[in-house]
């Protein structure tokens, strides 16, 4: 039986931006209910994924890991709260777009703005991948990560949970 790290959650992470990438190409054809419809499922699952964290990863990181300079659990705590706003924002401005004269230049604008986003995304990534992962993968045992991945609203491929057949 394969070993469960939680840099298993990655699988997770690619099935996330999978999911934003056809939020934005729905946006390109201006197929602004379905770039809404992706968003929101988008948003519901990053959430998920989210309370995960800071459920039931970042408590036991900040009572077993000695955390390094960046890797802080304010620093994750903080980058999921941009994260938070950043979606509601992107939700207000479809809603605009659907009402502008001009929706090729709404849909450009939102684009052009997510690109911050996925900026985020990607040093929060990184984060997660060199620190948060491994440091909790040193202080847990095989049997204390299946205990927790079998909690997880979103797990890895690999692994099932209470929710992958809803996320599937």
């Amino acid at each position: 039986m394969k070993t469960i790290s939680f840099s298993d959650l990655l699988s997770v992470h690619q099935r996330l931006d999978d999911l934003f990438l056809e939020h934005q190409r729905a946006l390109m054809r201006l197929d602004l209910i379905s770039a809404a419809a992706l968003l929101n499922e988008y948003e519901n699952q990053l959430m998920a994924h989210i309370r995960d964290e800071e459920y039931l990863m970042i408590p036991l990181y900040q009572q077993r890991a000695a955390a390094p300079i960046g890797a802080a659990a304010e620093i994750f705590l903080g980058e999921h709260e941009k994260l938070r706003q950043f979606l509601g924002l992107f939700k207000e401005e479809i809603e605009k777009i659907k009402t502008s004269d001009d929706i090729e230049r709404g849909a450009l604008f939102l684009i052009d703005s997510q690109h911050l986003f996925k900026r985020l995304l990607v040093h929060h990534d990184t984060r997660e991948r060199k620190m948060l992962y491994p440091l909790l993968d040193e202080v847990t045992t095989e049997r204390e990560r299946k205990r927790l991945f079998d909690r997880l609203a979103l797990a890895p491929n690999e692994h099932t949970s209470k929710s992958r057949a809803a996320v599937a």
